[in-house]
C-alpha cells in the first residue's frame, strides 16, 4: 500500500513539473495562447450616460434649465420632459459638471394647486471605461437618486423661489478612470 502511494506521489510530482516547465517555456517564448496578448489595455476614455428626472408637475409649473460640460464645452438645454438623457464619451482624465436651475413659470401659478409631486434631486448616472480601441475595460457603475414625493404646492412654490431645487453635480475621473 505504501508503495502505491509513493508511486502515485512521484507520478503527480513529475506531471506537475512537466506542466510547469511547459507553461513557463510558453510564456518565455511569447507562446501564451498561440502568441496572443491577453493583457488588459488601460482605460483611455469614459462613457457617461446622465439622466435628469423631473415630475410632470415640475415640467408644467417650472422652467428647468440644465447647463453642462460634456468635455467639448459648456452647453445649455431646457428640460421640457420628465426625463432628459445624454450619453458622452470623453478621454481620461475628465470632469463633468451639471448645473440645474429651477424657476417658477411666469404664466403658471403653482401655489394655486393643492399638491405637487417632485424629485428633490432626481438623477441617474451610468458609466463605464473603454480602451483606445473602444473595447470595454471596466463595466463601471451606477449612481442615482430617484426618490419622489408630494407636498403642498404653496410650500414647493416657496422652495423653488428660494432656489432649493437648484443643484450642481460634478463627476471627475482620474487618468485611470477612477471616480473621485
Amino acid at each position: 500500500m505504501k508503495s502505491f502511494f509513493l508511486k502515485s506521489g512521484l507520478l503527480m510530482m513529475a506531471m506537475g513539473m512537466i506542466f510547469a516547465s511547459c507553461s513557463e517555456e510558453d510564456i518565455n517564448n511569447g507562446n501564451d495562447n498561440g502568441g496572443q496578448n491577453n493583457a488588459k489595455k488601460p482605460a483611455a476614455a469614459v462613457v457617461v450616460e446622465y439622466t435628469v428626472l423631473e415630475t410632470a408637475d415640475f415640467v408644467e409649473y417650472c422652467d428647468i434649465v440644465l447647463e453642462y460640460n460634456d468635455g467639448s464645452g459648456v452647453k445649455t438645454e431646457t428640460i421640457t420632459a420628465t426625463e432628459w438623457k445624454k450619453t458622452f464619451t470623453t478621454a481620461l482624465p475628465c470632469k463633468f459638471t451639471f448645473n440645474k436651475t429651477v424657476t417658477l413659470k411666469a404664466d403658471k401659478d403653482m401655489a394655486a394647486a393643492e399638491k405637487v409631486s417632485y424629485h428633490q434631486n432626481g438623477y441617474h448616472l451610468n458609466y463605464y471605461l473603454i480602451d483606445a480601441d473602444g473595447a470595454t475595460v471596466d463595466k463601471g457603475t451606477s449612481l442615482s437618486n430617484t426618490g419622489k414625493a408630494t407636498a403642498a404646492a404653496s410650500k414647493i412654490a416657496a422652495s423653488v423661489a428660494e432656489g432649493r431645487f437648484n443643484t450642481t453635480k460634478t463627476y471627475e475621473f482620474d487618468a485611470e478612470g477612477k471616480l473621485k
